[in-house]
């Protein structure tokens, strides 16, 4: 296995050469395990040293020992027993109940995932926590329970339960989810005014959903109220996309180095036709969905463009299938589709594997016409649309279009910058930089712009679609150095990051 893996690294170094970092990134360091009493837990992204403080994943955390994680804007609250304990994002104080607790530095998110100091688990979860340095892992040990083994917990006025989403029965009545929780399976019935959050925890999305959009193998947490009516649903997943660059021995390397490996209970699909991991080949496009709380890959979705020939027309058949915009897609735009074709049908088309089954109507003889809206939360890359015709029961040989849809509904992201905010320089011309990361959709680089001290800076900024970076090339005076970035991806999401340090000779 650890033979493929390196072969298929080396194999996707070499097809895909990215433009290299800005000096300033320090080199790639093995990642730090997560020991939780005793067990190594199956951590993505892993623990990370962070302004000299190691931080770790509080999501991770405290899914393992069955604690809630009731996220609101900045502030985080978990259960335990009769106490309620409260994180704050850029606060150096939680609280048990009340009590504060003092924390060594304060709990940041970083590329979307809450981490906190290693003091939280010790002083606020009661917990036993230490870095070994010769294993490289954090080990915690905690005699807190927050579930019986079977993912309930009880919080203030209700219950909780948490578990990977084993099945949804939408024809039932009431609808009913099904929950597995270690060796616990526990069937909950929905009503029908419950609320659902799907959330995206690489891309740290959290969008209002419907129940169709709970996804077997996410991983879900419920609310229930005192009478165990169910009021509240999170489903909540990873997401990875990308371009395949090298494939072999039932693995897939991403173009971002990233290996991609499938279990049996994977489901892999190429243009909407279910396949072995075999049938996935360099160069297809892949969106990967994996569960958070095990970080087992449980979808697999492959588009590949035809490059055959077309279909061989018969007495029905599809001529052509036309898309506007080609440029990538946000939320709220609207996709058009006009298909040409034998007369007198019923049409439809499908994006991808992704959006199925959109009516079009015959606008005038042989040409059917579609528009769809594009929905916040979806986010995929050059998915070929997939026009389908029926003709007095006579289906035509299935046609797609020359040109792709990319859809992206989230900006991109800042991951990283530099100098840190709050920090104090002694160089009187520091280089200023500032690392991002995208969706589905890449940065573009003319979108980026750079101020300092409220003066454009950008022309002399070296831009690319990983980083912007710029060093003065005058002096600036003692004092506060405030810098603003914004960035946003070929659809047009734009975001801003502010950040202040100093400059002390």
């Amino acid at each position: 296995m650890k033979r493929g893996i390196a072969a298929l690294l080396c194999l996707a170094l070499l097809a895909v050469a990215p433009k290299p970092p800005p000096k300033h990134v320090g080199k790639q360091v093995l990642p730090i395990a997560l020991v939780l009493n005793g067990t190594r837990l199956a951590v993505n992204p892993a623990p990370v040293f962070y302004k000299y403080h190691l931080l770790v994943p509080v999501r991770r955390v405290l899914s393992a020992l069955g604690l809630a994680f009731d996220k609101q804007g900045d502030t985080v609250r978990t259960y335990a027993g009769a106490k309620t304990i409260t994180l704050q994002i850029g606060s150096g104080i939680a609280r048990v109940d009340s009590e504060p607790v003092q924390l060594d530095t304060e709990p940041v998110e970083i590329k979307n995932t809450l981490y906190a100091p290693l003091r939280f688990f010790t002083d606020a979860l009661g917990a036993q926590a230490v870095f070994d340095r010769q294993t490289n892992s954090v080990e915690i040990i905690s005699t807190l329970v927050g579930r019986s083994g079977n993912g309930i917990v009880n919080v203030d006025g209700g219950v909780e339960e948490m578990g990977t989403v084993g099945a949804i029965d939408l024809n039932s009545d009431p609808i009913t989810l099904t929950l597995t929780f270690n060796a616990s399976v526990r069937t909950l019935p929905i009503d029908s005014d419950a609320t659902v959050i799907v959330q995206d925890v690489n891309t740290g999305t959290s969008n209002s959903g419907d129940l169709d959009e709970l996804h077997v193998g996410d991983f879900a947490q419920v609310s229930l109220d005192r009478r165990g009516h169910v009021k509240h649903i999170v489903d909540a997943y990873g997401s990875r996309n990308g371009m395949v660059a090298a494939a072999g021995s039932g693995e897939l390397v991403l173009n971002d180095g990233h290996v991609i490996v499938p279990s049996r209970d994977t489901t892999i699909t190429l243009n909407t036709e279910a396949v072995g991991i075999d049938a996935i080949h360099v160069g297809d496009d892949v969106m990967v969905r994996y569960n958070i709380d095990s970080s087992e890959v449980r979808q697999i979705v492959a588009t590949r463009k035809s490059t055959g020939p077309p279909p061989v027309a018969g007495p029905v058949a599809i001529s052509a299938i036309v898309i506007s915009p080609v440029q990538p897609l946000r939320a709220g735009e609207v996709l058009n589709v006009t298909m040409h074709g034998t007369p007198g049908g019923l049409a439809a088309y499908d994006i991808g594997p992704y959006i199925t089954n959109l009516t079009l109507t015959e606008s005038q003889p042989g040409v059917y016409a579609g528009s769809y809206e594009i929905r916040r939360g979806q986010n995929f890359a050059n998915a070929p649309v997939f026009g389908h015709l029926n003709v007095r029961g006579a289906d035509a040989p299935a046609a797609e279009s020359a040109d792709t849809v990319s859809v992206s509904t989230e900006a991109p992201g800042v991951a990283d910058f530099a100098p840190d905010s709050g920090s104090t320089v002694n160089n009187p011309r520091p280089s200023v930089y500032a690392t991002f990361v995208a969706g589905t959709v890449p940065v573009n680089p003319s979108s980026e712009r750079l101020e300092i001290n409220g003066h454009d800076v950008t022309s002399g900024s070296t831009r690319t679609a990983g980083f912007i970076d710029y060093t003065p090339g005058v002096d600036y005076s003692n004092g506060p150095v405030r810098v603003t970035v914004t960035v946003a991806d070929e659809a047009g999401n734009q975001t801003s990051k502010s950040w202040v340090f100093y400059i002390r000779r």
